[in-house]
């Protein structure tokens, strides 16, 4: 009986790899199956597989996209990650959309899940890459919005180092800040904020 051909992953420096990707490169799901009982592969979903020889950097952000289809770091953790706070989340705060359902959690990094509506959700994101794959995030403006908006939940003086931090930037874009925070109706608090910071 002949040995069935050895399999590579096409994808070696990815942590995570949608079956999409795989099907694409010409892999069936029986080919998928044979690398999950091989131990080259993990389920985590319907859509999506951890690459379990995986040698790169373990980062937390990768299991975002990982697990949450269209998650988007955001909150505390986008600030830490832009290096507007050094304040160290024991979580990592994801966005999702308001309707979106999530069935499988990672046991590590915990992520904490933020149901934003359309337009909260869609406004400021970018994409990072990072060693294991790409990471949805949101930009600094967006992040500093977000974070006036929950401000009771992190806690005022937390929100207002990350806005005291982003005005010391070089790169600071207070006409983009403004119009990030019209669209996500916080403009009235920045504006308070911003009368006694500058």
């Amino acid at each position: 009986m002949n040995k069935p051909k050895k399999l590579t992953l096409p994808f070696p420096n990815d942590k995570f790899i949608k079956a999409e990707k795989l099907r694409k490169k010409g892999f069936s799901y029986y080919m998928i199956n044979r690398m999950v009982e091989e131990g080259i592969l993990r389920k985590v979903n319907g859509t999506t597989y951890e690459h379990l020889k995986y040698q790169g950097d373990d980062h937390d952000f990768l299991y975002v996209s990982g697990y949450i289809d269209g998650g988007v770091v955001c909150l505390m953790s986008a600030a830490v990650y832009h290096g507007l706070s050094s304040f160290r989340p024991y979580q990592v705060d994801v966005a999702i959309k308001q309707k979106q359902k999530v069935s499988i959690l990672p046991n590590w990094p915990t992520i904490q899940l933020y149901y934003f509506s359309d337009n909260r959700y869609n406004l400021g994101v970018q994409t990072i890459k990072m060693d294991g794959g790409n990471v949805r995030i949101y930009n600094e403006e967006k992040t500093v919005c977000d974070l006036l908006t929950y401000r009771n939940k992190y806690g005022i003086e937390d929100c207002l180092a990350v806005l005291k931090n982003y005005l010391k930037q070089p790169k600071r874009d207070l006409d983009k800040l403004l119009a990030y925070a019209e669209k996500l109706r916080v403009k009235t608090t920045l504006m308070r904020y911003l009368e006694v910071l500058l």
